[in-house]
């Protein structure tokens, strides 16, 4: 036994022996700059684009197997022009011999220094970092499918494997991406990634650190220029295999015309983790921090193939208006604009198309407080769906002006333009502060108001938004007033033009109501209403007329009638107007409505009033009582 044992102790050492020989011998004698014409062109034979090498190419394979290369570039196909696809300053890679035989792998280090990539797409949608397939290499035959679950992934390869690095670096990297379909260019330079001590199940630093420039590729376009520097205490597990980012920081610096103010800083930490064989990943712990704005909560991509995502987010304070461009055409004071801001801050949030119609995702979504539309909406809350194309918000929740609000918000981006639809109501909400804000100027209507509304609209430009509009609006006003015109005084100067006389002045330029109801139809860019009821202890008023949201006008007729003989907002006593109908016109503008006495409608109906009475007279002494009746009621109906 102890003879065979001494054997085969002689056979592996001879073995060992050998590799160690044979590998000095190479390591001296073997110089791969002989061999750089077959290098080089094996590379183009396998990707069709030719390699240069500057610089020397140097090996070593004993005690570490390594290559340093110099002045590396691969160059580009005619059509995407003269700069090469990629270029290497330097590449350094060293990683001991023995454990390699032994399945493991460690490394000294991995260096890469000065890789600039140029990426192009041409306007006809080719691009230079797709490859073509290696010349000579063997085809499918037609017909014979890829099945893509018997090909080993990364991840598989890096299940069970003993992996240390000591040293893995990025230096001074650029990457430049000119997209003539879209008329881009996106450029990230100064990129600089460093790590050491990477071990499997271990803890080790990352670091990583770049700044880009992003906008149009037109001359002279404005362009939006961030940096960006990340560190993070990381673990591999090449058993799971997951990878894992803890103490993750995130400093960002943003800078560009579309920016408040010029420029934007952001804050990041949380945890994160990436299952490398699902390619599943999750963000907890967020906490986002940029203005005045703080956004916690937790992130999971569930399925990168749909992609599909779940999320739960906290905001303390977002002020939509602050990022998004203000269209001068600004939106009518109408009793649904309150209701549309809602929607429209969640709109805002709308994937880019390209995602859009693909993306998955589901969660819940806080905000504190919220301005959105120049409204302060508070306690905001809501369910958040996206399935390919179709958001909905639903349940939302929110108070307004001391009001509660609820409704729910769809968005359709699988057609062209995206379609919103609103179903929503708003309950005991304050008008005069909401309206304030909402306009931008002292309101002319206060009170309590309950608001429904079911509308739809294309999404996009203020006019766009206006023009699509359909829907229904109802609108109910308790305890409150209409400002900048007094109706009493209007009926009292009525009243007096038909004697020929001169009304008294009023000093309250003002009708105050105790209810106020109205439904509005919206379609073609124009609200219309037809039903318009105010009541107060003096007055009854009705109304109808429309008003043009494309042009923020107003076309409008009220009907008042005197309901009490008290007097009524600092006038005289209004008992003579008792049973007399005033109308009145409001046109103008929505910034300054004009009111006043329509003469012709009033002036008619007393002729009307006078003929009517007139006539009961005569029949009253000329015709027997049971034909009296009768012509009585077939004038009546022809003198409406």
């Amino acid at each position: 036994m102890r003879p065979l044992l001494r054997l085969l102790m002689f056979v592996v050492a001879a073995i060992l022996l050998s590799i160690v020989g044979l590998a000095a011998y190479l390591n001296f004698s073997f110089d791969l700059n002989d061999h750089r014409d077959r290098l080089t062109a094996e590379v183009e034979r396998l990707t069709g684009r030719p390699l240069e090498i500057g610089g020397d190419i140097g090996l070593s394979l004993f005690p570490w197997l390594g290559i340093e290369a110099n002045a590396l570039s691969l160059g580009n196909l005619p059509q995407f022009g003269e700069a090469p696809l990629a270029r290497v300053g330097r590449i350094e890679v060293r990683a001991r011999l023995l454990p390699m035989l032994r399945g493991e792998f460690e490394v000294e280090r991995i260096i890469i220094d000065g890789l600039a990539l140029e990426l192009v797409r041409t306007a006809d949608g080719q691009d230079n970092w797709t490859l073509p397939a290696a010349r000579g290499a063997a085809r499918p035959p037609p017909g014979a499918g890829t099945d893509t679950r018997s090909a080993a992934s990364p991840a598989r390869d890096l299940a069970g494997l003993a992996l240390a690095i000591d040293t893995l670096e990025l230096r001074a990297a650029r990457i430049s991406l000119t997209d003539a379909q879209a008329g881009t260019r996106h450029v990230i330079d100064a990129l600089n990634f460093a790590s050491e001590s990477i071990k499997s199940g271990a803890p080790f630093p990352l670091r990583l650190a770049f700044k880009a420039d992003s906008g149009s590729a037109a001359a002279g376009a404005e362009r939006l220029l961030a940096e960006l520097a990340l560190t993070a205490q990381a673990r591999l597990d090449t058993a799971a295999p997951r990878l894992t980012l803890s103490d993750l920081e995130i400093d960002s610096r943003i800078a560009g015309a579309g920016i408040p103010g010029g420029k934007l800083a952001l804050k990041l930490q949380s945890t994160a983790s990436l299952d490398l064989a699902t390619g599943t990943a999750a963000i907890d712990d967020l906490l986002l921090a940029f203005d005045d704005t703080r956004i916690q909560g937790r992130i999971a991509l569930t399925d990168p193939a749909v992609p599909a995502l779940e999320f739960d987010l906290h905001a303390d304070r977002i002020d939509v208006d602050r990022y998004l461009a203000v269209d001068g055409a600004s939106a009518p004071p109408s009793p649904g604009a309150a209701a549309v801001a809602v929607g429209q801050a969640a709109a805002a949030s709308q994937p880019a198309p390209d995602t859009a119609n693909t993306l998955v995702a589901q969660g819940r979504l806080r905000i504190d407080t919220l301005r959105a539309s120049g409204l302060t909406i508070s306690a905001l809350d809501t369910t958040a769906r996206t399935d390919r194309g179709l958001i909905h918000l639903e349940p939302l929740s929110a108070r307004l002006y001391g009001g509660s609000y609820q409704g729910k918000l769809a968005l359709d981006t699988r057609r062209q333009p995206a379609r919103l639809s609103l179903d929503e109501s708003l309950q005991g909400a304050e008008l005069a502060p909401l309206l304030q804000d909402l306009t931008g100027a002292p309101a002319r209507v206060t009170g309590r108001a309950d608001v429904r509304a079911r509308l739809q609209a294309d999404a996009g430009a203020a006019e766009v938004l206006k023009r699509s509009l359909a829907g229904r609006i109802e609108l109910r006003v308790r305890d409150g007033a209409i400002k900048g015109v007094n109706i009493a005084q209007m009926m009292r100067e009525a009243s007096a033009r038909l004697r020929g006389e001169t009304a008294p002045a009023s000093g309250a330029n003002q009708t105050d109501f105790t209810a106020l109801s109205a439904t509005l139809d919206a379609a073609g860019g124009v609200l219309r209403n037809d039903d318009l009821a105010m009541s107060s202890p003096l007055l009854r008023v009705g109304g109808a007329g429309s008003a043009n949201l494309l042009s923020e006008t107003i076309d409008y007729r009220l009907r008042t009638s005197v309901v009490a003989t008290l007097a009524g907002q600092g006038g005289e006593d209004l008992d003579n107007l008792r049973g007399v109908t005033v109308p009145i016109r409001i046109t103008g503008s929505f910034a300054q409505p004009a009111f006043a006495l329509d003469l012709d409608a009033l002036i008619a109906d007393s002729l009307r009033d006078r003929a009517r009475q007139k006539l009961k007279e005569r029949l009253q002494e000329k015709l027997p009582a049971p034909l009296q009746e009768q012509l009585r009621e077939g004038l009546g109906r022809f003198l409406r």
